[in-house]
């Protein structure tokens, strides 16, 4: 399971790719494990310089973790008895909100 993470901002984000150990999507398709970065995690927030095409912001490597789980409450193609079964996702800010980009309506 590869989890890549567009919210800049979210502790678990780490270039862009999700540290954390389980993630639950909502039936309105939004990761509910977002939490939003305090100054302890400072390291953890990405800063995306604004000459980013210049120079753009470093990227994780691929992680393939099978130790991942990611619950899901949403009306999803990938949604099997409430976990996703999805080889990976992103989560991206629309709306300010943590959205599953992988969504797929049955």
């Amino acid at each position: 399971m590869d989890l890549k993470c567009k919210k800049l901002d979210c502790k678990y984000n780490d270039k862009f790719a999700c540290v954390a150990k389980e993630i639950d999507v909502n039936k309105n398709n939004v990761c509910d494990k977002y939490e939003k970065a305090t100054k302890l995690d400072e390291g953890q927030k990405q800063n995306v310089p604004k000459n980013m095409l210049n120079k753009p912001p470093k990227l994780h490597p691929f992680r393939h973790s099978k130790n991942v789980q990611i619950k899901c409450s949403a009306e999803c193609l990938f949604n099997k008895e409430g976990l996703c079964l999805a080889n990976g996702i992103t989560v991206d800010s629309i709306n300010k909100k943590a959205n599953c980009l992988t969504y797929m309506d049955k």
